[in-house]
């Protein structure tokens, strides 16, 4: 596939291009591209849990977008319906936290929420994420366009809020 430019061309390649694992091993301006490029082979993107209660599946916790480099990743958790405000979200995400943070040595955790979805944002807010910007009308549901909320937690705030609470 090539998409045609006025001045060049762009073509579609993939993980076996000689000449682009040259350009991308050994180039100073690889400070301005996704790390995920340079990551060795083995270096997990996302990881995926499931949260179980007596033995049953009641949810996933996850994080994605793993970028080892700054040692940051997004995580995001949901339960089933019928498990919903029983606790069991907020347990999972502290578990989750506190092993991206002190297992896998992260530096940050992202998470999105939309607008409407209050019991999360409350989440968010207990677990002491910071609220960084909003994705205007990023998300397409029921008819209608709504905004996503983009959240951030540091290292060095969890270990704050956990202090406080000890």
């Amino acid at each position: 596939m090539i998409i045609e430019s006025k001045n060049i061309a762009i073509k579609l390649s993939d993980a076996e291009d000689e000449e682009l694992a040259q350009l991308t091993s050994s180039s100073p301006d690889l400070v301005n591209m996704s790390e995920v490029r340079t990551y060795p082979g083995e270096m997990p993107t996302e990881m995926f849990f499931r949260i179980e209660k007596d033995g049953e599946l009641v949810g996933e916790i996850n994080l994605s977008r793993i970028r080892w480099y700054n040692r940051k990743c997004e995580i995001s958790v949901l339960i089933k319906k019928e498990w919903q405000g029983k606790g069991l979200g907020k347990e999972a995400m502290k578990s989750l936290i506190d092993f991206a943070f002190n297992r896998m040595n992260l530096h940050r955790l992202e998470a999105e929420v939309i607008e409407f979805n209050k019991p999360s944002l409350k989440l968010m807010k207990t677990l002491g994420f910071k609220k960084e910007g909003t994705l205007r009308e990023a998300k397409y549901f029921n008819g209608k366009y709504w905004n996503i909320l983009r959240f951030g937690l540091l290292k060095s705030e969890w270990e704050n809020l956990n202090e406080e609470k000890a």
